[in-house]
């Protein structure tokens, strides 16, 4: 009954929110003291995603030897959870997202380090061969590891890439107004179900007499 009730709250949030989303625009890093992370483009953005549950425990190997691999690991791990761990839909594939700034930093992070680790002794082998098998995949979507990024955009280990939160909220609506909709819908049907067979129930019977 709780979840039933946070769910109807969590909808009425986004309902009430303002209809209007705005498309993301790059901003240079606020910091720039730390390390330089190339952007990504949108095609290898959505391939090298998969490849975190192995870029970050390679990372995690040799961070504690390598400062600029540890500023990336750090950097990256806080800005994936800045994007939410990329769990709003679009974040990724959508522009007009207000995640997908975020996204592209985060995404970023994941190939500035697996280039560092492609570097270091201890983790050169490994990163080698991930980077073939990314490479491939990459291709395979009309992009590639080394030709991937554009020089106009670039991230900073010292800035972190925050969503605009205010337009989180028309986003989703102007996206998913009607699957809210349907889905708020059915959860006040259930509730109204609910609630008239609580009334309808009929009383212990008193047997005392």
């Amino acid at each position: 009954m709780k979840s039933l009730h946070l769910a109807l709250l969590l909808l009425s949030l986004v309902l009430v929110a303002p209809s209007v989303s705005h498309a993301h625009g790059f901003d240079a890093p606020e910091d720039q003291s730390g390390y330089a992370i190339p952007s990504i483009d949108h095609a290898a953005m959505r391939v090298i995603a998969p490849y975190r549950d192995r870029i970050i425990p390679l990372a995690r190997q040799a961070a504690a030897t390598d400062a600029e691999l540890s500023a990336l690991l750090l950097h990256n791990q806080m800005q994936a959870a800045n994007c939410l761990w990329l769990l709003v839909p679009g974040s990724l594939t959508d522009e007009e997202n207000p995640f997908n700034e975020c996204a592209h930093a985060d995404m970023a992070g994941l190939k500035a380090m697996l280039e560092r680790l492609s570097l270091l002794p201890q983790t050169q082998g490994s990163a080698r061969a991930l980077i073939s098998d990314l490479d491939r995949d990459m291709v395979l979507a009309g992009t590639s590891f080394v030709l991937c990024a554009f020089a106009r955009e670039s991230f900073n280990t010292a800035s972190q890439v925050r969503p605009d939160w205010a337009a989180v909220s028309a986003y989703l609506v102007d996206r998913y107004g009607s699957v809210f909709g349907l889905a708020g819908a059915l959860a006040c049907l259930c509730l109204t179900g609910i609630l008239i067979l609580r009334w309808l129930r009929p009383g212990p019977i008193d047997r005392r007499g």
